[in-house]
């Protein structure tokens, strides 16, 4: 598959930190947060951006960690340890001060990443815990779920159908959250397929790092809607799918770390990962959740000794991207480049 880039959207001064797109009757839409201390809301269709939100702090020990829709008007950002809250009908400028609801997370823990789905955001934190706000509530409220990483928590992501979280972090595990019991149903270890004591990879100046989870989505492709399809992409350069409670690991994904992974919403059964590599890379879906190699039980990983070819590939980007997000509206992959939202096509 070709991958070439179509458009740049330009109005951050600083780098991204965040990225999503919208879904539903927002499906044209795009959400970034920067360190410039905004969140802006763009039109994808011609890169401009329609509402913006200020005055988050400009502070290189905080940043904007999470963005999303919620219920039918609302959207959210997570910035250090609080969730704000707004009515994005109002295309307007808004100051972050005055017009937000925000819920404060009581141990003061920083938030590192934040899901959506329908009325209720999910979020980690440098503590290791995950918890889940219902932003229809008057009041909105936190529940803390029980049990948490034993490092930091990097990212969070919703099933997109049953009662179920997922999160990754640098203790080098996934967990499965059981939504109703609000607690870890299961644990799958990146690292014990891995073998990091040897450079390893598609290029020989690769450097060995652990495999940190960095990034995770739900393939909700039909067939899949039943089960579990999980990916999550890490700081070697490999990815783990689990598999209802089977776990495959391919480990030669990127020559560095992944920053972000996301299954293409407009063709589910493409995984598209951006790295610190500077390349993006799609992916066959089945092929990598469907292996053909025996599966271990217990979610204990199986590291796959094949080689796994990449449907396409684009080189050389002119800066490393931290974001990925992708609609079902549009046929395009966006990712950051310095400030900007650049849009690539694939065919």
């Amino acid at each position: 598959m070709s991958i070439k880039k179509v458009s740049t959207f330009k109005g951050h001064r600083s780098g991204i930190t965040a990225l999503t797109a919208g879904w539903d009757s927002r499906s044209t839409l795009l959400l970034s947060g920067s360190d410039d201390g905004t969140v802006r809301l763009w039109d994808a269709r011609i890169g401009k951006s329609i509402c913006a939100v200020i005055g988050f702090p400009v502070d290189e020990d905080i940043s904007i960690s999470g963005i999303g829709f919620v219920g039918d008007h609302e959207l959210v950002a997570a910035c250090g340890p609080s969730i704000s809250i707004y009515d994005h009908r109002a295309l307007k400028v808004v100051n972050q001060t005055r017009s937000a609801a925000m819920v404060v997370i009581d141990n003061g823990s920083e938030i590192q990443a934040l899901s959506t789905r329908g009325d209720f955001a999910a979020f980690v934190d440098e503590d290791g815990s995950l918890g889940v706000c219902d932003t229809s509530d008057v009041a909105p409220s936190v529940d803390k779920f029980s049990g948490n990483h034993d490092a930091l928590a990097s990212c969070v992501g919703f099933h997109p159908d049953r009662p179920e979280i997922a999160s990754g972090g640098f203790d080098q595990q996934v967990f499965v959250w059981d939504m109703a019991e609000e607690c870890v149903a299961n644990k799958a270890d990146a690292g014990a397929a891995m073998d990091v004591d040897e450079p390893v990879g598609l290029g020989e100046q690769r450097l060995v790092n652990p495999p940190f989870v960095y990034s995770l989505d739900y393939w909700s492709v039909d067939e899949a809607a039943e089960g579990r399809m999980l990916a999550s992409g890490h700081a070697d350069g490999s990815v783990m799918c689990i598999r209802n409670d089977a776990v495959f690991c391919w480990s030669e994904c990127h020559d560095y770390s992944i920053s972000a992974l996301q299954f293409v919403r407009s063709r589910p059964d493409v995984l598209v990962t951006v790295g610190l590599d500077r390349t993006i890379r799609l992916w066959d879906a089945e092929s990598m959740f469907f292996p053909e190699v025996e599966a271990a039980e217990n979610y204990q990983p199986v590291k796959v000794n094949r080689e796994l070819s990449p449907l396409g590939v684009l080189k050389d980007l002119s800066a490393k991207p931290d974001t990925v997000a992708t609609s079902d509206a549009l046929p395009h992959i966006f990712t950051d480049e310095r400030g900007d939202i650049v849009a690539y096509a694939f065919e």
